[in-house]
């Protein structure tokens, strides 16, 4: 049996590991974004459900590749459990079933997100993670344009205007023989290559575009090229890791919140918001950012309200985190963490919805320290574990603390 010393040789790194049986048959796949914490989170083998404490006796051995990236860790999982079939990783699927990537057939191809194997799309996967799964599409598909209206239009959609659709994908009668069903085809065979690891294919047939553009002095074709390779080597690009020894109180703390919070994996990048005021106006929301449980301040921001009606505490939020998601090169958070109580979780939890995302959400209400995850389900912190009641409290105090040195400022600003 494996023991904990095992598991604190990996390395704080993404990527995915492998748990091996006694005749080193991949009994399961996982990834992580920090492979330590991860597995970490295996050693207390008293705590896991049956059927994951009857794999974790029967592995021997484990192993972990670390990657350059959680995007990288997704897609690198889904080609080992593909490959290898790992027994356990069937027998979890009930638990959280896998999401395959669908590509419709004809002269512009449609993806879909589907938990089926459908005969009429042809399947990549399977994939375990939904929310970074939709992440990566979203951004693929700003690299390389696809359709997703849901029906066809007489004239090129809104989105062609923006860049985001090649106009012809769409439309009802698209003319036949144009050089734009070319260029969506090939889209459409970076995106399958993007997803099944050939990253670095796709990666040198732009490069040897690029410089064949070049040569024949088409500079605004070779920088529509240099454009996609930044692109998507930035999807890919290696987070910055804390590679110090993590605070022993906020690891126990980060695999607590796993744990109770049910969260599929370990907040390693948690957002706090809070909105505030100076008698009642010149009101802004911050944004505070803790990675693997410390404030990472280079990552805070502040966002001066908008809105000129009479203050309203829920439309701020909805405000604040809309705002906040159109920054499509800060990195998504793995749990977002909001002032406030069930009225305030509900509007935050409409603008994830309206962005398509699923990531985690939870308001903490200050009198009672009442932790909120939905309709009729929430925790009271006071009953948890030090540690993680310190862990929210701390995050939702230097969200506070962060709006009001903006408030103290501005005000010293109009003194003087």
């Amino acid at each position: 049996m494996l023991r904990r010393s095992d598991f604190k040789k990996a390395p704080s790194g993404a990527g995915i590991y492998f748990f091996r049986d006694s005749r080193g048959r991949i009994i399961y796949v996982g990834k992580a974004q920090n492979l330590k914490l991860r597995l970490l989170s295996y050693a207390d083998f008293g705590r896991a459900e049956i059927r994951k404490h009857k794999m974790l006796k029967e592995a021997m051995t484990i192993e972990w590749h670390e990657l350059s990236s959680d995007i990288e860790a997704l897609i690198e999982e889904a080609i080992a459990i593909k490959q290898h079939r790992p027994r356990y990783n069937i027998v979890f699927r009930d638990d959280k079933q896998y999401f395959f990537v669908g590509f419709s057939r004809g002269r512009f191809p449609r993806i879909i997100l589907t938990h089926q194997r459908i005969k009429e799309f042809d399947l990549i996967g399977p994939f375990t993670d939904g929310g970074s799964l939709k992440s990566v599409l979203g951004s693929l598909r700003r690299i390389f344009p696809y359709c997703i209206c849901k029906e066809k239009h007489k004239r090129p959609c809104v989105r062609s205007e923006i860049g985001r659709c090649l106009e012809i994908c769409c439309l009802k009668n698209p003319p036949e023989n144009d050089q734009r069903e070319k260029i969506y085809k090939k889209n459409i065979r970076a995106i399958k290559n993007v997803l099944r690891g050939k990253r670095q294919d796709v990666l040198k047939s732009l490069e040897r575009e690029m410089k064949e553009f070049s040569k024949k002095q088409n500079f605004e074709e070779a920088k529509k090229r240099h454009d996609q390779i930044h692109a998507l080597e930035n999807i890919f690009r290696h987070r910055h890791i804390i590679r110090r020894e993590l605070n022993p109180e906020r690891a126990k703390a980060l695999l607590l919140a796993k744990d109770i919070l049910g969260l599929p994996d370990i907040p390693i990048r948690i957002e706090g918001y809070d909105i505030s005021n100076l008698q009642g106006t010149n009101a802004v929301g911050s944004m505070v950012v803790f990675e693997e449980g410390e404030p990472k301040k280079s990552d805070y921001r502040l966002f001066k309200i908008r809105l000129k009606n009479t203050p309203d505490d829920t439309a701020m939020h909805r405000e604040v985190l809309s705002r906040r998601l159109k920054h499509e090169e800060w990195p998504l958070p793995d749990l977002i963490l909001i002032d406030g109580g069930l009225g305030q979780w509900n509007a935050t939890k409409k603008v994830l919805n309206n962005f398509e995302l699923n990531t985690p959400l939870a308001s903490l209400a200050k009198k009672e320290e009442e932790l909120w995850l939905g309709k009729n389900k929430k925790i009271q912190l006071k009953k948890m574990p030090v540690s993680l009641l310190h862990l929210f409290q701390h995050i939702r105090n230097e969200s506070h603390r962060f709006a009001i040195n903006f408030h103290r400022n501005s005000r010293s600003k109009n003194l003087f």
